[in-house]
C-alpha cells in the first residue's frame, strides 16, 4: 500500500461501536481511555460476526439475528483482543470460505448471514 492510499484511508468515515471495552481489573484502577481507529474489511467483520456467534451465542441464534449493535461491538471486541496477523488469518479465512461451493448447505448459509451482518452494521460507504 502506497502512502497515497494510506492517506486516503484517513478519510474514511469511522463508526463506532457502542459501549466501552474495559481491560481494567476489578482490583486495579482505570487510568485512561484510548480510542483506536482501524480499518478493515469486510471479510474481518464477517469473521468477526462468526466468533459472536459460535462463541457468544452457542445456542444456535443465527447471525441475522444480531443488531447492528451487537455486530458492532463484537466487531470492536475482535480487533482489540486479536493481533493483527491474527485478524488477518481470521479475515482470509472467511474469504476462503465465502467462496467455496463445497460446503453443506447450514455452513454455507451461515457464511452468508455472516456477510449479510457485516453489510448490515457497515454499509458500504460512497
Amino acid at each position: 500500500m502506497t502512502l497515497m492510499e494510506l492517506e486516503q484511508l484517513i478519510d474514511v468515515p469511522a463508526v463506532s461501536a457502542p459501549g466501552q471495552h474495559c481491560l481494567v481489573d476489578p482490583y486495579d484502577e482505570p487510568y485512561a481511555v484510548i480510542g483506536l481507529r482501524v480499518v478493515v474489511s469486510r471479510d474481518h467483520v464477517a469473521a468477526a460476526v462468526d466468533m459472536a456467534v459460535y462463541k457468544h451465542y452457542g445456542d444456535g441464534r443465527s447471525a441475522d439475528s444480531l443488531t447492528i449493535d451487537e455486530i458492532r461491538w463484537h466487531t470492536a471486541a475482535l480487533v482489540l483482543s486479536e493481533d493483527a496477523l491474527g485478524l488477518q488469518r481470521a479475515g482470509e479465512a472467511m474469504a476462503a470460505l465465502a467462496v467455496e461451493d463445497f460446503h453443506e448447505d447450514v455452513t454455507r448459509e451461515h457464511i452468508r448471514a455472516c456477510y449479510r451482518a457485516a453489510d448490515r452494521a457497515y454499509p458500504r460507504l460512497g
